[in-house]
């Protein structure tokens, strides 16, 4: 009877505690402060949110299709065919007529658009046209991909070509004015040219545009430090630089300089798999845990490090201090990936605590005080044109102390102006990255309501800077959180994994996806096109490619949600819906319409699966799961 007892307790214990573990419940929004009260690792869901909520806070969604049973797919075709007929309807809403149903009026101007621009492609990659030639190249090359008109093609690789001419025989790409003896790896200076190499490949299947990616990877494979990341810059024989940042033998995450050259190494391997592209990569995860610059429970990490671990400065806002970008925007990806690669639950602790760090700070910056005060700072001083996005958001300042006790931002004279009160132990443990005259957000908000100018440049945009860069950026390391509570490793795996090809019945599922956005109206309203009027942010009052670029930050920074204005992404809107009916048209085939999974693409900014545009720089070798890569260390 004993041991029955026992048993019914322990019966009991287990189906409480796992109640307990799944009555968390939807995440509680604060109507007063319009922020979620609660978003640590324990109380993450995407439960009943709505998807502007769930994108806000965890990017885009990977959908992933099932095959059919006979019945299912009796019932799935018929869906699409009801579907189809809607969609023949609703084109007619705008006039009444065939010939001016909406679709059709909006392929007609992209297309006469890039028509247009064929004609105004940049002559040599250098200055403010080399970012124009890399956008040119993107925007024909997924024109060619979708529309199948080959002079497209035919102009995406005239882009990569002038691109190409530029680069040097060690494989990198000159900044400004300094030629072949140094390279800049922070900025993108060798690594965005790389994918548009890659790109031109794919579509063109010339030689020479890969043996250009190999020489970009090869030259940045001779700059990688023995523990595996990548300074900002690097100096061959004789060289020298005008720039600060660190360099030969260092790491840096300032601008992408680790984390953009970890992902091509990763797809230099699934393209030639040689593992010398991935063979010191294994050795950042316990660099990471060693350069964690947090004491006791706090985790963060500098922007550039000497290659032993210990931080360094660069420019004067960048200081030996914990930041919270390089969280959401380096090191989180990086031990996600990591995670993904070799499974050691280090990484994903490391990430946990992390993540925690950043919203103990978020939760004392929602307390009601803290929040008036930088109401009345966001009263007075966001009427500048130069600040109307650069509004503070709780848990964003630039950097924080290595115990968490105070955070602010850093901008000038290599110092953080304290957000809050210096307490007399910050002062004596971390006096040298303080300023000891800068007033913090009580005494900003106090001058603020006074209606006076605050002092020196202590404006809105030191205080806010970091929080207008990253925004919702932190929902690849909470996307990343969220899987893992759901199910483990294997719940992330699938979650960045997506097929190269669709199954018959999971090309008709697909379809049936793409007809139901096509007909969605706040999609459709978004993508009419009103040509070059001055209310217009259709692809016709464009004067160049800037456009592309709007998907980088499309969930990061609202851009998807911004529908007016110069910040409007409408004509991602109206790629979206010339896209989606010829898929649901099944005039875009089963191996086209699935591009691969998500892989190591820009994590702070996960898109939806059937996004236009998605993962490009990935999709130039598709591959179903790009972490089945050997980084493990023995």
């Amino acid at each position: 009877m004993k041991s029955l007892n026992a048993f019914v307790l322990s019966f009991i214990l287990i189906v409480t505690l796992g109640i307990s573990a799944g009555a968390e419940g939807p995440l509680e929004l604060d109507n007063v402060t319009g922020h979620y009260k609660d978003l640590s690792y324990e109380k993450i869901s995407d439960e009943k949110l709505s998807w502007q909520a769930r994108a806000k806070l965890f990017g885009g969604e990977t959908v992933h299709y099932l095959e059919l049973n006979e019945d299912q797919r009796t019932a799935k075709e018929g869906e699409l065919k009801e579907l189809l007929r809607r969609i023949s309807v609703a084109e007619l809403m705008l006039t009444g007529k065939q010939e001016h149903n909406l679709s059709d009026r909006v392929e007609s101007a992209i297309r006469s658009w890039l028509d247009e621009q064929i004609t105004k492609i940049p002559e040599s990659y250098e200055g403010g046209d080399a970012g124009k030639l890399r956008q040119s190249a993107v925007g024909f090359f997924r024109a060619f991909e979708i529309l199948g008109n080959k002079k497209y093609l035919e102009a995406g690789l005239t882009c990569a070509d002038r691109i190409l001419k530029k680069q040097f025989p060690r494989g990198h790409w000159a900044y400004g004015n300094k030629g072949n003896d140094m390279m800049r790896v922070q900025d993108g200076f060798v690594t965005r040219p790389f994918w548009i190499m890659l790109y031109a490949y794919k579509l063109s299947e010339e030689k020479k545009y890969f043996e250009s990616a190999r020489r970009a990877a090869d030259v940045l494979l001779s700059a990688q430090s023995e523990a595996g990341g990548w300074p900002d810059q690097w100096l061959f024989p004789g060289g020298s630089t005008p720039s600060s940042g660190v360099r030969n033998g260092s790491i840096s995450f300032n601008d992408g300089a680790t984390n953009a050259s970890f992902q091509i190494m990763i797809m230099m391997y699934h393209l030639t798999k040689d593992r010398k592209y991935v063979a010191r990569l294994g050795k950042l995860g316990p660099w990471l845990a060693k350069a964690n610059l947090g004491e006791g429970d706090v985790v963060g990490w500098g922007q550039q490090y000497h290659g032993d671990g210990r931080p360094t400065r660069a420019r004067q806002y960048e200081i030996e201090l914990p930041y919270t970008r390089v969280t959401a925007w380096h090191v989180g990806p990086l031990l996600t990936w990591l995670y993904l690669m070799d499974g050691d639950e280090a990484n994903i602790e490391l990430l946990k605590g992390a993540y925690a760090t950043l919203e103990r700070i978020r939760q004392k910056d929602l307390e009601p005080d803290n929040m008036a005060d930088w109401a009345a700072i966001h009263e007075v001083w966001m009427d500048a044109p130069s600040y109307p996005r650069l509004k503070y958001l709780p848990g964003l300042p630039d950097a924080f102390l290595p115990d968490g006790s105070n955070w602010g931002c850093v901008q000038i004279a290599y110092k953080m102006i304290p957000y809050w009160p210096v307490t007399p132990e910050q002062r004596s443990k971390y006096g040298q990255f303080m300023h000891s005259h800068r007033p913090g957000v009580s005494e900003m908000a106090k001058l603020a309501r006074a209606y006076k100018t605050p002092p020196g440049r202590n404006n809105v945009y030191l205080y806010s800077h970091t929080s207008s860069k990253v925004t919702n950026a932190i929902l690849g390391v909470r996307r990343a959180l969220l899987e893992y509570k759901k199910g483990g490793r294997e719940a992330m795996l699938k979650y960045h994994s997506y097929p190269t090809k669709f199954s018959p019945d999971q090309y008709l599922q697909a379809r049936i996806d793409a007809a139901k956005r096509v007909l969605d109206y706040r999609r459709r309203s978004l993508a009419v096109d009103w040509g070059d009027q001055p209310f217009s942010n259709g692809i016709s009052a464009w004067k160049d490619f800037g456009w592309v670029n709007r998907k980088e930050t499309w969930y990061a920074r609202d851009v998807a949600f911004r529908t007016s204005g110069p910040w409007s992404g409408t004509v991602w809107y109206q790629w979206q819906l010339v896209y989606d009916k010829k898929l649901a048209l099944g005039k875009i085939d089963p191996d086209a319409a699935a591009r691969g999974g998500r892989g190591l693409a820009n994590a702070a900014n996960h898109l939806d699966s059937w996004d236009v545009l998605g993962s490009w720089r990935m999709a130039c070798h598709e591959v179903e799961d790009y972490f089945d890569v050997p980084i493990k260390t023995k």
